[in-house]
């Protein structure tokens, strides 16, 4: 590992986040708070001793929470109706979002559902993006927009066959934690497709996306920040 960034690319400016009812709330919430504590801790330095670093630029971000309409979006499974539940606000709609340069699609029980508005979106703007992010079973939208095709990923372990039964253009990964595939196709313009295995492994994968652009000693101050250790092989899930 290298505390400086492992690619020259500018950091991305806006990030997309796709709602549907029935997400599960860890896979949005985990890497989003990785990115609020980003975008603010990095200002500041561990220490303000005459030896401590000096302070990294706040990372020009921009986030924007998208569903079908502006109504809130809830967690509740469709199919437990007495359930807890949380809700969130989109900020933009599928047909009046901005160009992003990030795109992470969570999983959930909703992603049961045919969502056909989410997946025209997601087989539209991927060519424009230069990441998808997918945690949990929201590799699972992606491989039914058609974008993993020919790629590598994972996702959700205790829902694998079912994912892997519908998509067998894919080349799932049952052992990983997360997948990079950084390999370009006909039609696509390099985008990179982060996917990661169930729920918690989103916080895994943001952090090391964090790392590839930022670099170590940045996601290191994230992880301190969020008192979180996270795991670092991506090719080894603990959970398998």
């Amino acid at each position: 590992m290298t505390d400086s960034p492992t690619t020259t690319s500018p950091p991305p400016l806006r990030i997309g986040v796709l709602l549907f009812p029935g997400f599960q709330a860890l896979d949005v919430f985990g890497p989003l708070d990785v990115l609020n504590v980003l975008s603010w801790s990095t200002n500041t330095p561990p220490s303000t001793s005459s030896t401590s670093p000096s302070p990294i630029p706040t990372p020009p971000i921009s986030l924007i929470l998208l569903s079908t309409t502006l109504t809130p979006i809830s967690t509740l499974p469709p199919s437990l109706p007495n359930a807890l539940s949380q809700s969130i606000l989109p900020t933009a709609t599928l047909t009046s979002a901005p160009p992003l340069d990030v795109l992470l699609i969570p999983g959930g029980w909703g992603t049961r559902a045919p969502l056909p508005e989410h997946i025209e979106y997601i087989r539209s703007v991927y060519p424009s993006l230069k990441y998808l992010l997918t945690v949990c079973t929201g590799g699972k939208l992606a491989a039914r927009a058609g974008v993993l095709d020919g790629k590598r990923a994972t996702t959700n372990k205790n829902d694998w066959e079912s994912v892997v039964r519908d998509a067998p253009r894919v080349e799932w990964v049952r052992e990983a934690r997360w997948v990079v595939d950084k390999s370009t196709a006909k039609g696509d313009s390099g985008v990179e497709v982060w996917s990661s295995a169930g729920v918690s492994a989103g916080v895994d994968l943001m952090f090391a996306w964090v790392e590839s652009i930022w670099g170590e000693e940045v996601a290191g101050r994230v992880e301190r920040v969020l008192e979180f250790r996270r795991w670092r092989e991506g090719e080894r899930d603990p959970f398998v």
